[in-house]
């Protein structure tokens, strides 16, 4: 979905509008979509006003406030987990399924960084 045209470029639509200018030329003359002059158009008929309706808000986090405590206290007794594997601690723990990346979003949100540990010594000598 793209981003809406700006109020000012609606206001202009509007106003050719109300001179009489018809839908079809609005839309070649702005460069816009008849459907997209004709929602405009019927927007200000049944508001009087051509601004965009607000945004809906959108989905509820999964990972409150405490969820993201018990993540921090997971990490921290776990420092080298992966993201799956911290996800499958906290649906044990938190008694809510969330994938590793929800788990990697929330981590990167609260500025928590993992350290991996090295499981095997560095050689001495160069490789051949």
């Amino acid at each position: 979905m793209s981003n809406g045209h700006s109020l000012d470029l609606r206001e202009r639509v509007i106003a050719a509008w109300q001179q009489g200018e018809g839908k079809s030329a609005i839309a070649q003359r702005f460069m816009l979509g008849y459907a997209t002059v004709r929602r405009y158009i019927a927007r200000f008929e049944a508001s009087g006003s051509c601004r965009p309706r607000p945004h809906g808000g959108g989905a509820r986090r999964k990972v409150d406030a405490e969820g993201e405590a018990l993540l921090r206290r997971l990490v921290g007794e776990r420092p080298d987990a992966t993201d799956e594997e911290l996800a499958r601690l906290y649906t044990q723990h938190a008694q809510c399924a969330v994938g590793h990346a929800t788990v990697n979003r929330v981590l990167h949100r609260m500025g928590l960084t993992r350290k991996k540990s090295h499981s095997m010594q560095w050689r001495a000598t160069a490789r051949p």
